[in-house]
């Protein structure tokens, strides 16, 4: 039987169920044609093994371990990856159109592109042990400066996060995993968690762009976005830098755009949505593999950003 005869005839086998099918003859047969030097049959072995899904991951890394061809490892290794992205790809789609998107569930969608296997369970425990750090030392009394306060004291000095300027050019800095592993993080991810503490908390701190800027603000609870003002900064108490926990007062604001000279505009700020913060976030990190040199990884998330986000 010729290759190509061979190929169709395993295209006619019917599905098995995926349980049923990790040792069968079709998975063995395809495996069999991965080292074939047509790049018609590869393709369309290649389509067919990626059809399985991420269930298949684990019959790949047995055949890696046990190829000493470094040709077909590269190729096994490409196709691993096609089925983690293939993965992240739904899961961020089903993410950002969900009702009302989570912003750490998008967070951990995210890491999930440079680690499919994190331990999420663990992440989320960490967070919520901050949650509850922030919790039990809140009260209905205290003033939005106190709870602030507070929360900068758990964050930044108990759980010892510490933020860094992008031009650090540091891809873990995004990912919320090695954030909370390293305590080490950017504007982006720190400015995330702690929104999404904020949000479990009912403290209204949502994370805004400002020119050049991006950072934490304080909105009045009666602050109503769709009502008509004439002020840039309607109903922002205050502002907090995500990186240090820093705040800065209205002044300070106006200063730092009048240094820079950015225009104020007649238009207030508004919170950025979850998904506009993960859309920023998914651009600096392309920023950061283009400039790291690692113009595969950019392309790719920069078709993901024009096609999904």
């Amino acid at each position: 039987m010729s290759r190509l005869a061979e190929i169709r005839f395993i295209f006619r086998v019917e599905i098995c169920e995926i349980d049923s099918m990790k040792h069968s003859n079709e998975i063995n047969a395809l495996f069999h044609l991965l080292d074939d030097p047509d790049t018609e049959i590869y393709e369309t072995v290649s389509k067919k093994i990626l059809h399985y899904g991420k269930d298949i991951i684990p019959n790949l890394e047995h055949l890696w371990e046990k190829t000493t061809d470094h040709q077909i490892q590269e190729r096994i290794e490409t196709l691993i990856h096609k089925v983690n992205f293939t993965d992240f790809t739904r899961n961020f789609e089903n993410w950002k159109t969900a009702e009302t998107p989570n912003l750490l569930d998008g967070m951990i969608c995210l890491a999930h592109y440079q680690y499919p296997e994190l331990n999420e369970p663990s992440l989320r425990k960490t967070i919520k042990n901050i949650y509850q750090s922030c919790w039990l030392e809140l009260n209905n009394y205290l003033t939005p400066l106190e709870q602030i306060t507070i929360i900068n004291s758990i964050f930044y000095s108990m759980y010892k996060f510490k933020g860094y300027d992008l031009d650090a050019n540091k891809p873990h800095h995004y990912f919320i995993n090695e954030v909370i592993d390293t305590h080490s993080g950017n504007n982006y991810s720190l400015g995330s968690i702690y929104q999404s503490l904020c949000q479990m908390l009912d403290i209204p701190v949502f994370c805004i762009q400002l020119p050049h800027q991006f950072l934490l603000a304080y909105f009045d609870s009666r602050f109503d976005p769709s009502a008509v003002s004439k002020s840039m900064f309607a109903g922002i108490q205050f502002y907090i830098d995500p990186n240090s926990g820093t705040i800065y007062s209205q002044n300070d604001v106006n200063v730092y755009l009048k240094k820079y000279g950015f225009e104020i505009v007649d238009k207030p700020i508004h919170p950025l949505s979850n998904l506009q913060i993960m859309n920023a976030t998914l651009e600096a990190l392309i920023q950061v593999y283009d400039q790291l040199g690692e113009l595969e990884k950019a392309n790719e998330l920069q078709h993901f950003i024009d096609y999904h986000a």
